[in-house]
């Protein structure tokens, strides 16, 4: 029988703590009719520590553990899985719920805390589906984001955005728009990715040593404003 209460050490607070944002993040992406609480095991009768959208079950932070909740950390150590679910929960108020929980264990795989996620889908399809249509909602315009299946894609594809973005600046000499498209590089890190310095010299048709001549004025640059 687990004790009610016991002590995280501050490593695995660190843990709980750093998945408050996911925590918004999820409910953000599947709207109001989805539920998703962050509970730590330090303290089982006031466990909630984070919850979006609580009032599908009706619960705020300092809530207490469920009863599955319970049965779940009590086989915690011979779970094979750590995603339990999907499962179908009917609760007091009528709601139907498709639920997952998630066993969250810190460094020595002890487990700290539990993510659930309870989707009502009690709701009027149409309601459910409103929350995905960009329809009378804001939809920001200028946001593109590209999705590389290998590094080599991202390199490349940075590389053409950065070189389209100098090309717009006129009267630049060549050795000034080889030094700003590297530059562009260098502030989003694209260089911390391995060979990236051999491929956009290659692309540029530059030396690899002129590239990296680029990167260490920047880094020069960079030290003195520090």
């Amino acid at each position: 029988m687990k004790s009610e209460k016991f002590e995280l050490s501050k490593e695995s607070r660190i843990i709980l703590n750093s998945l408050k944002p996911v925590v918004k993040g999820i409910a953000t992406v599947f709207g109001k009719n989805c539920e998703v609480v962050l509970h730590s095991l330090e303290d089982i009768s006031h466990s909630i520590i984070k919850v979006e959208n609580g009032y599908i079950t009706g619960r705020k932070e300092g809530a207490p553990l469920t009863d599955l909740g319970l049965n779940i950390l009590e086989k915690a150590d011979s779970l094979n899985n750590d995603v339990i679910g999907n499962y179908y929960t009917k609760i007091d108020n009528g709601r139907l719920l498709r639920s997952v929980t998630i066993v969250i264990r810190n460094a020595r795989n002890k487990p700290i805390g539990f993510l659930c996620i309870n989707i009502d889908i009690s709701v009027p399809l149409a309601d459910f589906l409103n929350e995905f249509s960009p329809a009378g909602k804001h939809i920001s315009s200028n946001v593109e984001e590209f999705f590389p299946l290998t590094a080599k894609d991202l390199v490349e594809k940075s590389l053409r955005s950065a070189i389209s973005k100098v090309n717009s600046q006129r009267k630049i000499s060549p050795s000034e728009r080889n030094k700003k498209i590297v530059g562009d590089l260098y502030k989003k890190g694209i260089f911390e990715i391995k060979g990236a310095i051999n491929m956009v010299a290659d692309e540029m048709g530059i030396s690899r040593y002129t590239v990296y001549n680029y990167i260490r004025e920047m880094k020069v640059k960079k030290s003195r404003k520090v």
